[in-house]
């Protein structure tokens, strides 16, 4: 893609420093994520899991209806194991998002083979979370790094915000 004649690049990296309880820092060189990032995470079958639904129901015990006489749905976020599913979920966006925006660091090296063809994403997911939590990083850490790669991206609530306040406000159209 040209822009003014130029043709853009779009490689920009940062550093990123995690200082350790010991008084040493680790220095990480960061890089954006790609544009087809979540895409590609869907595709390989990194999706958030489905939240479940209880019937609703009267002082009575009985299942409330709506007007075509259909059961009332209502989501039920406390089952234990939908709570497990959605964080083990977040972790693995977490850490490969983290491996996603250290491609660039020519010091860091993974144990964790990225999977090619077919290969199972969750499995290359659980693995990085244990190797970066025998490395003796943080939540915290992961969330710095998580935090820093998401601002070069551009994916904190405030570009959003600002990206979506540039779009003008959407008519609606009536026919008569």
């Amino acid at each position: 893609m040209k822009l003014q004649g130029e043709e853009l690049r779009g490689e920009y990296r940062r550093t990123v420093e995690l200082p350790r309880p010991d008084g040493t820092v680790w220095r990480f060189v960061i890089q954006p994520l790609s544009l087809g990032f979540s895409r590609e995470l869907r595709r390989q079958g990194i999706t958030p899991p489905a939240r479940p639904t209880r019937v609703v129901r009267d002082a009575t015990g009985k299942p409330l209806r709506d007007g075509q006489g259909l059961a009332v749905l209502a989501g039920d976020d406390e089952k234990s194991e939908y709570q497990a599913d959605l964080e083990r979920y977040h972790q693995r966006m977490a850490v490969l998002m983290i491996a996603e925006g250290l491609r660039g660091d020519p010091n860091v090296e993974f144990s964790s083979a990225r999977p090619t063809g077919e290969g199972s994403w969750e499995a290359y997911a659980d693995a990085l979370i244990e190797e970066l939590e025998g490395a003796g990083f943080s939540a915290g850490d992961v969330g710095v790094l998580c935090q820093e790669i998401a601002r070069m991206s551009q994916l904190l609530p405030e570009h959003v915000k600002g990206k979506r306040d540039s779009f003008p406000e959407r008519r609606e159209v009536g026919f008569t």
